[in-house]
């Protein structure tokens, strides 16, 4: 080579680094990829790092660049065949001489060959490629712009890169670097010793990598042989597309799979698995698993686990925290040992269970805070060491438990044991079937028992406690109010409202502050009343009811005894049936304020203000009056201030009366004759005045006048006596001849009577009494004989024989006829026989009487004798008003064929009965339907079984059997027209014309109609003022309990519902819902057992409980707690 091929080399070496990539914008990223190669040689080149970017690269660095390199790469025997000095190369014997194929090409070497503006140094070496680069013996490049350095390498793509021995850059801007090392596609990269970069944009670095299409290995034995895989790590390996593995082994060996970690895997599409593995069989080993942590399993499509030793075996399941384990599927277990979804070695899906280990071993079941455990079907368990053991079983609170099925405990401590049961509060127990527990260390352990309020305990089937500390103890008892001590509702169905109440009897109520009922259906309403007795009522501050059923009503009253009733402020009544009404009255047999078994007086009576009625049946009314004393019986005393006191029985009538000792009058003696009276031995005295304060008797009935007679004789009696007296005087001085010829039998010529018993009396007007002792007692009587008494008569117009009515003659006897007495009878004999027609008013023989009872013998035996229906009446029936043709006179041996009624002026019509059974009667009356019954004009009966009663009225409404509630105001009125069968309805009008339906007898039964009486007396029993301490202000319409044993306390509160509990402004508790408790204004229970407690609150499902304004709960067993 010549000089000037020496500056032409000099000048190709100049641009060389230029050149190593065609095109000037390509040349510094080239530099930047040689210096990555080429950055173990920078202290060769005698440059510092910082300028390897640039510099060494230059003109001024080729030559110490190709030194270094070629003193790295190319074996030194094969470099020393090369000697080169004065610009001239010469070469060894047995060299085959290089070959340069252009101008700038540069071929250094025995059987070298470089191609256009390449480069090619080393023995053997071929650089064909445009630009193209090749140091080292037996390398070879023929892609444009390779590169290829050490020995036996090869660089076959545009641009490629190849360092080290046997290293192969098979593809556009491929790079080889290291022993063996293989780039197999377009930009693919493999650094390192038996790399392969087999694909495109592939990158293996490290000892024995492989990477396949755009994927990326890095490490001693890494291989990512998945599409887009990337293998970090000693042994890593990334098989599925996409997939990532870093770390010593670790395994990502599905499309999208994530290992990162020692010994990781990551098997399945999706999986991610990051933290070391040291255990067999641990991983994120299904679809989309998530497992990061030490040894953690996630062995099911989508599973997560997170922690040591943590497992999530369930489909779609989740643990989090060391050793946490989720074995069901949807199965979440979170916290340090936590395990959810497994039962006796079983999974079960959809549990969770969060916190240091806790345990959620139910399906569907929840477990929340350290030590929980949900161990029923759709349990839940939330707060430290809380349980739930029952299937819909919910524990709320620290060591809460909730072991029944669908049952609820919420609080420290809560307990709920029984099916369907609910505790809520600190310490709280609802032991029982369906019970209730509300309120810190509330108990409810009977059946169907709700304790609400602190300390609250209801311990019998279907009891209910309401309050601090309130017991109810007995079946179906309830207690409302709060409670200091022992007190308690303790008898069955016993109900208890109030603070300290005692209702310990069956059915017993006590309601306000320390009342008792402690009998069997006792009532007690008022602070510190008391109905001590069975049946009894106590109302009022104070109240004492007591010694059977008794009633006292009013502060301070009390009554003792059956019936005994005490009404005012206070009064007393003791004995069966005594009565007090109004203030200070007493009722009893010893006169003092009490009422006990010691001082009964049965039916004693005082009403008014301070009165007394002391002793048996005594009464006293008025102000101040006084009747009877101890020991004294039936006294009476009316007005103020009467005093009927002197004798037992004794009446004092009037303002300021004053009764005196009885004193008996046995008779008097009158012109010479003794006459005795009757009622001489008196027993006690009726008073109207006082002395100096008579008063006159007026408008008193003539009395009876008889020697018997003990009735009161007024004033026109004795006038007549004294008119007869004046008369008898003038008479009697008038008298002249003496009257000789009558003596006791002698008697008057054909008028004799031989006796001496008292003489006859004739005390009626134109009455006639002959004979000893007999008595004509009326006017115009006849009393004849001895002990001849005549009685009041009787008239007899009419009878009815075989539904026939007969008139008589004489039917309005003027006197009584008397030939004896009661017990004492006489025969009239030879009478004459009498005559015997429509008009005779004449005494019948008994021949006579025999002759008529010969041919009744003789019918009786006719009538016996038919066995035939009479088919004739003889087409004639006289009775009959109307129309008597002989259409309408026809009889058959049903009955009459057609009813006519008087239809005088009218057009002629007809009855019409057209319903099978069915019957009218009256003029245009019409009977269509089955079974019905028309009775008057024009009425209409249209309906099956319907009756339409009086002129115009109309029977067309079917009742069908069903029940339901009317809306009345704001109220609800329950009907059941379905409990028994339904006839069709009777009508007594239309709907626009109606009428009454009067002299009505009071109901007796359910279905009787009721009278305006009865319902007087009903709507008089509401009290329309407040009992003390239990008030009501409000216009609203009243509270109805319409449920068997229900209570309703409030305006427009209506209870349907049997057993219920309505408080508040319109409270409802509906019928559907025995047992409900509706408390706050417009609450409302629609189901069994349930309980509403709040403003606008609802509980619609079973044995549900809405607490908080607002609150709604639907569900059975569900509990909404908290406004809204």
């Amino acid at each position: 080579m010549n000089l000037g091929q020496a500056r032409n080399t000099r000048r190709a070496s100049a641009r060389f680094a230029g050149n190593w990539v065609p095109g000037a914008a390509d040349s510094r990223s080239l530099r930047r990829r040689l210096i990555a190669a080429l950055r173990n040689a920078h202290r060769v080149l005698g440059l510092k790092r910082d300028r390897l970017g640039h510099g060494m690269l230059s003109a001024g660095g080729a030559t110490g660049a190709l030194v270094a390199v070629a003193g790295i790469m190319i074996p030194q025997a094969a470099f020393a065949q090369v000697a080169m000095g004065n610009g001239v190369v010469s070469n060894p014997a047995n060299c085959t001489n290089p070959s340069a194929a252009t101008a700038g090409s540069t071929a250094i070497g025995c059987g070298s060959s470089a191609g256009a503006s390449s480069t090619a140094i080393g023995s053997g070496t071929v650089a064909n490629g445009q630009n193209a680069l090749a140091i080292g013996d037996a390398n070879n490049t023929i892609g444009d712009g390779s590169i290829i350095i050490g020995y036996a390498n090869s660089a076959n793509g545009l641009n490629a890169i190849g360092m080290g021995v046997f290293a192969n850059a098979t593809g556009t801007n491929a790079l080889a670097v290291g022993g063996n090392a293989h780039a197999n596609g377009d930009g693919s990269s493999a650094f390192g010793v038996n790399t392969v970069a087999n694909g495109a944009g592939a990158t293996a670095i490290g000892n024995g990598t492989s990477a396949a299409l755009n994927a990326s290995a890095l490490g001693l034995a890494a291989a990512a042989s998945g599409l887009r895989a990337t293998a970090l790590g000693y042994g890593a390996k990334a098989s599925g597309v996409d997939s990532f593995a870093q770390g010593n082994n670790a395994t990502a060996s599905n499309q999208n799979a994530i290992a990162i970690g020692f010994q990781s895997v990551a098997s399945q599409i999706n999986s991610i698995n990051i933290g070391g593995r040291t255990v067999a069989g641990t991983g994120a080993l299904a679809q989309g698993a998530i497992a990061l942590g030490t040894d953690v399993q996630a062995s099911q499509q989508n599973t997560v686990a997170i922690g040591i030793l943590t497992k999530a075996t369930g489909t779609s399941a989740t643990a989090m925290g060391n050793t946490a384990s989720a074995w069901g599927n949807q199965s979440i277990a979170l916290g340090l040992g936590a395990q959810a979804g497994v039962q006796a070695n079983t999974a079960l899906p959809n549990s969770i269970a969060i916190g240091t280990n806790s345990l959620s071993s139910g399906a569907f079941a929840v477990a929340m805070g350290p030590a929980s455990i949900a161990s029923g079907a759709a349990a839940t368990a939330i707060g430290n060491t809380a349980v739930a053991s029952g299937q819909n079983a919910s524990s709320f609170g620290s060591g809460a438990s909730a072991a029944g099925d669908n049952s609820l405990a919420a609080g420290v401590s809560a307990s709920a044991g029984g099916l369907d049961s609910t505790a809520l509060g600190i310490g709280t127990v609802a032991s029982a079937d369906n019970s209730t527990a509300v309120g810190r260390e509330s108990r409810a352990t009977g059946l169907n028992s709700t304790a609400l309020g602190r300390g609250a305990q209801s311990t019998a089937q279907n009891s209910i406690s309401l309050g601090a500390g309130t017991r109810a103890t007995g079946i179906g008892a309830v207690y409302v109010g709060s409670s200091t001590f022992a007190t308690s509702a303790s008898g069955d169905n016993a109900i208890g409202i109030g603070t300290d109440v005692t209702a310990s009897a069956d059915d017993a109520l006590a309601m306000g502050r320390e009342s008792q009922a402690t009998a069997t259906n006792a009532v007690a309403v008022g602070l510190q009343s008391a109905a001590l007795s069975a049946d009894s009522i106590a109302m009022g501050t104070g109240a004492t009811a007591d010694g059977g059923k008794a009633v006292a009503i009013g502060a301070g009253n009390s009554a003792y005894g059956d019936g005994a009733v005490a009404i005012g402020d206070p009064s007393y009544a003791s004995g069966t049936g005594a009565f007090t009404g109004g203030a200070n009255n007493i009722a009893n047999s010893d006169g003092t304020a009490s009422a006990t078994a010691a001082n009964q007086a049965a039916g004693a009576v005082a009403i008014g203000n301070n009165n007394k009625a002391i002793g048996q049946g005594s009464v006293a009314l008025g102000n101040g009056s006084t009747a009877g004393a101890t020991g004294f019986v039936g006294n009476v005393a009316l007005g103020n201030g009467a005093t009927a006191t002197a004798s037992s029985g004794d009446v004092a009538l009037g303002s300021g009366s004053v009764t005196q000792v009885a004193v008996g009058t046995s008779g008097t003696t009158i012109g010479g004759t003794a006459y005795t009276f009757a009622g001489t031995t008196p027993t006690s005295t009726v008073s109207i005045g006082a002395p100096g304060a008579e008063r006159t008797l007026t408008n008193l009935a003539a009395g009876r006048i008889s020697g018997s007679s003990t009735d009161a004789i007024n004033g026109s009696q004795l006038f007549a006596t004294n008119q007869q007296v004046t008369q008898n005087t003038t008479d009697i001085a008038n008298l002249s001849t003496s009257l000789t010829d009558i003596n006791n039998g002698g008697g008057i010529k054909y008028f004799h009577a031989n006796s001496t018993l008292a003489d006859s009396q004739a005390l009626g007007t134109d009455s006639v009494a002959i004979g000893p002792n007999a008595v004509a007692a009326n006017a115009g009587d006849v009393a004849i004989g001895l002990n001849a008494v005549s009685g009041t008569t009787t008239a007899v117009g009419s009878t009815v024989i075989g539904g026939a009515t007969y008139t008589f003659a004489g039917g309005t006897p003027a006197g009584a006829f008397s030939v004896g007495s009661a017990g004492a009878e006489r025969q009239i004999q030879n009478v004459a026989a009498g005559q015997l027609n429509g008009s005779s008013t004449d005494a019948v023989n008994g021949s006579q009487l025999f002759a008529t009872n010969q041919q009744v013998t003789q019918n009786t035996t006719d009538i016996a004798a038919n066995t035939a229906d009479i088919t004739n009446l003889g087409n004639t029936i006289n009775s009959f008003a109307g129309d008597t043709s002989t259409a309408y006179t026809d009889a058959n041996g049903e009955g009459i064929r057609y009813v006519r009624t008087n239809d005088t002026t009218l057009p002629v019509a007809d009855a019409f009965a057209q319903g099978v059974g069915s019957s009218a009667l009256g003029y245009q009356a019409t009977a269509s339907a089955g079974d019905s019954l028309a009775l008057g004009r024009g009425t209409q009966a249209t309906i099956l079984g319907g009756v339409a009663l009086g002129a115009g009225s109309v029977s067309d409404r079917a009742v069908a059997p069903t029940s339901g509630s009317i809306l009345s105001g704001t109220g609800l009125i329950p009907y059941n027209t379905a409990d028994m069968s339904l006839l069709g309805a009777v009508s007594v009008g239309t709907s626009t014309s109606y009428r009454q339906i009067i002299n009505v007898a009071d109901a007796t039964e359910d279905q009787d109609a009721v009278t305006l009486r009865q319902l007087k007396g009903a709507l008089s029993s509401f009290a329309v003022t407040g009992t003390m301490y239990f008030h009501a202000n409000s216009t609203a319409s009243d509270s109805l309990a319409a449920g068997i044993d229900s209570v309703a306390i409030g305006p427009r509160t209506t209870v349907n519902g049997d057993n219920g509990i309505g408080m508040g402004n319109g409270a409802i508790v509906q019928s559907t819902a025995p047992g409900g408790i509706a408390i706050g204004q417009t609450s409302t229970v629609n189901a069994a057992d349930s309980i509403a407690l709040g403003t606008n609150s609802t509980a619609n499902g079973a044995q549900s409980m809405a607490l908080g304004a607002g609150a709604t709960a639907n569900e059975p067993g569900s509990v909404a707690l908290g406004a809204g």
